[in-house]
């Protein structure tokens, strides 16, 4: 991309420690990390902790934690904005000096009260500049400082490095506060500061900032300061085209990784959600470095496909070792395999997780699966067996029981003796085998019966069918 010949990439991710990391957040670190890596920037984390109330310790961590797990980490120090509000304070302070700001004592209840009648009448919102030209000081009332806004034309456009040219109408800019009245400075003067002396060349962001990438440009031209080259990326959207929501789908990362989802499965699918590379759909994170710029990124939002973040999650777990199984059940879901299986020798315990990581879209479901295996079923599916064999489960379980008793548990032999039973019975293969594999894990749907039979050994698949027989 032309924009990046003569510009040292240095690139922020800036979260705010009021939640946990969302799922769009993390998909704009990670824009923000490969473009960076891309080019052999810097990338660094700001944390925007200005909220004094809403901030804590504990999300600060969490999000933190979440890029670490990720592989997303900052190149320099991380940089915590609160700790910069007296230099905040200053910029302010020159911007009153120049006359480029100016204290408001507007009441809040009387600019509301404008506000609403304003919307009554079906039209824009805009500060009246009452106390632009205020001539004296109210001595001790309290105020806010507001940052003079001059636009000479009906709009104001700017260049997108991902949209082109962006248009935004003056009507939506007044003259916006920069200091409340708490003594506090916002977030767009906090952010321009910041980046400022952070020397952040790009500003890589979400779509919903392209108002406050209008209000940032003029504090940096009212600053004399260089403006970084904008990146809007689109938004994550839910099923309806909206904005994606806890209706549409998991948006915690934190809870992406609880429910067994891989780090790079996660990344692999957020890349491609509003970046592509021709049609390919799985990229190693070497491959996403190799291959990321903004030229990739699309201007429209695009739809959150869990089918898809699922398909990926599959693929992944397939390529994992038995022992990485075993230690990212540890990291990722906090549950030890070996302690919650004792009795199971390693190779019995690595050849169940063998049969069911086929089949298994989230290590949860893997984890579970392993584990419901160990101990006799606690309920059996009734209904889906019903549906295959209507009557008589009693009666052929007890004949099963029978023939089993008197067979070499060998995989062939069962196999023969299955057959043998079917033909003799006039069942169907498939119903045998969903009636011994609801005996055995409860469902009529799981791995191959056969496979079970020969790490359970005779004596518990006997157990296991005296157990449903009696439940029956």
């Amino acid at each position: 991309m032309k924009d990046q010949k003569h510009v040292p990439v240095r690139v922020r991710f800036a979260p705010s420690p009021t939640g946990y990391l969302h799922i769009g957040s993390l998909r704009t670190a990670l824009f923000n990390w490969l473009f960076a890596k891309h080019y052999k920037g810097t990338f660094l984390v700001r944390v925007e902790d200005t909220d004094r109330q809403r901030s804590t310790k504990e999300y600060e961590d969490s999000i933190l934690k979440s890029l670490a797990w990720t592989g997303i980490v900052a190149d320099e120090s991380i940089v915590y904005q609160f700790d910069r509000l007296p230099i905040h304070k200053q910029i302010v302070d020159s911007l009153l000096q120049q006359e480029k700001a100016y204290k408001c004592f507007c009441p809040a209840d009387m600019l509301q009260a404008k506000k609403e009648k304003m919307i009554n009448q079906d039209q824009t919102y805009q500060y009246d500049k009452t106390c632009r030209t205020l001539q004296e000081e109210k001595a001790g009332q309290p105020y806010v400082v507001r940052f003079r806004t001059d636009i000479s034309e009906d709009t104001f456009t700017f260049h997108d490095a991902i949209r082109g040219d962006v248009t935004i109408p003056a009507e939506q800019i007044d003259d916006f506060i920069i200091l409340r009245s708490d003594d506090t400075v916002t977030y767009n003067l906090a952010v321009v500061k910041d980046d400022h002396d952070m020397q952040i060349s790009h500003v890589i962001r979400g779509e919903d900032h392209l108002l406050n990438t209008v209000k940032q440009i003029l504090l940096y031209q009212a600053l004399d300061y260089q403006v970084p080259i904008f990146a809007h990326i689109p938004l994550i959207l839910g099923e309806r085209g909206q904005k994606l929501s806890k209706r549409d789908a998991i948006t915690s990362v934190v809870e992406y990784q609880k429910q067994g989802y891989l780090a790079q499965a996660l990344c692999n699918y957020l890349v491609r959600l509003g970046w592509a590379h021709g049609d390919q759909e799985l990229f190693s994170q070497q491959e996403m470095i190799d291959l990321f710029t903004l030229d990739g990124v699309h201007k429209s939002g695009a739809k959150f496909d869990q089918a898809k973040l699922d398909w990926l999650n599959e693929h992944y777990i397939k390529k994992l070792s038995i022992q990485n199984i075993i230690d990212t059940f540890k990291t990722n879901l906090s549950k030890d395999i070996v302690q919650d299986t004792p009795t199971w020798s390693e190779y019995t315990r690595s050849s169940w997780i063998i049969l069911y990581q086929e089949r298994a879209r989230t290590l949860q479901e893997l984890y579970t699966d392993v584990v419901k295996a160990y101990s006799l079923p606690e309920s059996y599916d009734l209904d889906g067996l019903r549906k295959i064999i209507a009557k008589d489960s009693i009666v052929v379980l007890q004949l099963l029981q029978q023939e089993l008793e008197n067979v070499e548990f060998d995989k062939d032999q069962l196999l023969s003796l299955i057959k043998g039973f079917c033909k003799t019975h006039e069942y169907k293969m498939s119903q045998i085998a969903q009636l011994l594999r609801c005996a055995l894990l409860g469902s009529i749907s799981g791995p191959s019966v056969f496979d079970m039979m020969m790490l359970l050994g005779k004596k518990e698949v006997q157990q296991r069918i005296s157990h449903m027989i009696s439940l029956l």
